[in-house]
């Protein structure tokens, strides 16, 4: 029991400026994540292509929320990535993967959107490679190596997921 007159702290007041942006961070996280599984799960589902879209495009916002957050280190490791050296040190390692990680999500942005607005898939010349037939588009195949990515990705760094913070 508290006494009378007694303030009451919140969580938010015991907490300092970086742990609310740990948190923040935290959150962003966990919306990325959960957006793309949801547009994954939305597709493999019976629920149609439009809640697929929808969740898509939430990811893909969800994205810039994230680059955003982390805007002074993405300007940081981008000049990293003009000197060829910095490559084999470790930040420079993590710029070339967070630009990979950048081209996989546009592919895969761009190839929906631009499969929607055709209103058929966009088909790749594979068929040598004996894949299964819906694994043949520019869409299906870019969400591929970016499901694969992005898994590698979390799994590095799951550790830092929940104790990043925004600078």
């Amino acid at each position: 029991m508290s006494e009378p007159g007694a303030s009451v702290t919140t969580l938010e007041e015991n907490q300092g400026p970086r742990s609310v942006r740990a948190q923040a961070r935290w959150l962003v996280h966990l919306w990325l994540i959960a957006t793309f599984v949801g547009a994954l799960a939305a597709l493999v589902g019976t629920t149609g292509t439009t809640l697929h879209i929808l969740i898509g495009l939430t990811f893909g916002g969800v994205v810039v929320v994230h680059i955003g957050q982390r805007r002074h280190t993405v300007a940081r490791l981008a000049t990293g990535l003009a000197h060829v050296g910095v490559w084999i040190r470790p930040r420079g390692r993590l710029a070339f993967s967070d630009l990979v990680l950048a081209f996989l999500t546009l592919n895969v942005l761009v190839s929906g959107l631009v499969d929607w607005l055709k209103g058929y898939k966009t088909e790749l010349p594979l068929s040598a490679l004996e894949l299964p037939e819906n694994l043949m588009s520019w869409h299906a195949l870019s969400a591929l190596a970016l499901t694969a990515y992005l898994a590698f990705h979390v799994v590095r760094r799951r550790n830092r997921l929940r104790s990043s913070s925004i600078r």
